[in-house]
């Protein structure tokens, strides 16, 4: 039986009631779909759960997810510049332990986070981590840490000789690369924003050791997978998650050069489902919500 995994990103509880709203009828969806409940998918979530990093938001998110957990779903939250403080453009630590009461409760987290899922290796990271304080906490982007890419070189050493058909799926907020189709002042500007500064670092210390990355942040639901972005860092299924609770997100075709074109592949309320086969291969598909 194939391993399932749910993409959602960018939620955003506590922005506007539509978008919460629009989290209920997602979390409707999945608990309620028989054939998802044959076999569960992995629902990973990667960062911006919520909009301004409160207590009140993170409780809020927590009761709309609740089902999901209820159902036996396994749940892998992610934290994105929104967690960690007002409208992702103040990153404060105390963001994270609203985050960490919510969703893991007495569990010590720590990143790189493993869990092992049918004989697949989850690893997610925590992309705001070095990204607290006054400045450096000021504006949308993101910084791992050298110590955390340090702790993942090491586990992904340690999978190294895993067997044929195991996987390893690394999941982060911020998108750890530039989009090819940015054009140069759009690089400046997210080089200034947004971007994660030592994303081309990780990358580097990633390429060859993972097979499947996910990533949210920039609100672009692409499948970069087999393009020339995906054999540059050796990684071949990279998939960047548009926001799960807009519902009028557009998914676009991304052409070999990993550029998005302008043919509208999906429009809506939109999530991805990757299955990772018996024989080891990786699929995905677009799900539409509404």
């Amino acid at each position: 039986m194939p391993t399932k995994i749910l993409h959602l990103s960018d939620l955003h509880v506590g922005k506007t009631e539509k978008d919460d709203a629009n989290l209920v009828r997602i979390v409707e969806s999945v608990s309620k779909n028989k054939a998802l409940q044959t076999n569960k998918p992995v629902i990973v979530i990667t960062g911006d759960i919520v909009d301004d990093g409160e207590k009140e938001q993170f409780i809020r998110a927590k009761a709309i997810l609740a089902p999901l957990y209820n159902n036996g779903f396994t749940v892998l939250p992610v934290p994105g510049n929104h967690d960690y403080g007002w409208n992702g453009n103040h990153a404060q630590e105390k963001r994270f332990r609203y985050l960490k009461d919510a969703f893991f409760g007495i569990e010590n987290v720590t990143y790189p986070y493993i869990r092992q899922i049918n004989g697949h290796a989850f690893i997610g990271l925590n992309s705001m981590k070095a990204e607290v304080g006054f400045w450096d906490g000021l504006l949308a982007d993101g910084e791992l840490g050298k110590k955390q890419i340090h702790d993942t070189l090491g586990v992904l050493k340690k999978l190294e000789n895993r067997k044929p058909g195991q996987k390893v799926i690394l999941y982060l907020h911020h998108h750890p690369f530039l989009f090819p189709d940015d054009n140069i002042f759009e690089r400046i500007g997210k080089k200034m924003t947004c971007w994660l500064k030592d994303g081309e670092e990780l990358m580097r210390q990633v390429s060859g050791r993972v097979d499947i990355l996910l990533c949210g942040h920039e609100h672009r639901h692409l499948d970069f997978s087999g393009t020339e972005l995906s054999r540059r860092y050796n990684v071949p299924a990279i998939f960047s998650s548009g926001k799960s609770t807009r519902s009028d997100t557009k998914e676009y075709r991304v052409a070999d050069d990993g550029k998005a074109g302008d043919e509208i592949l999906n429009t809506g309320l939109l999530g991805r489902m990757i299955e990772i086969n018996d024989d080891g291969s990786v699929t995905s598909d677009t799900i539409n919500f509404l």
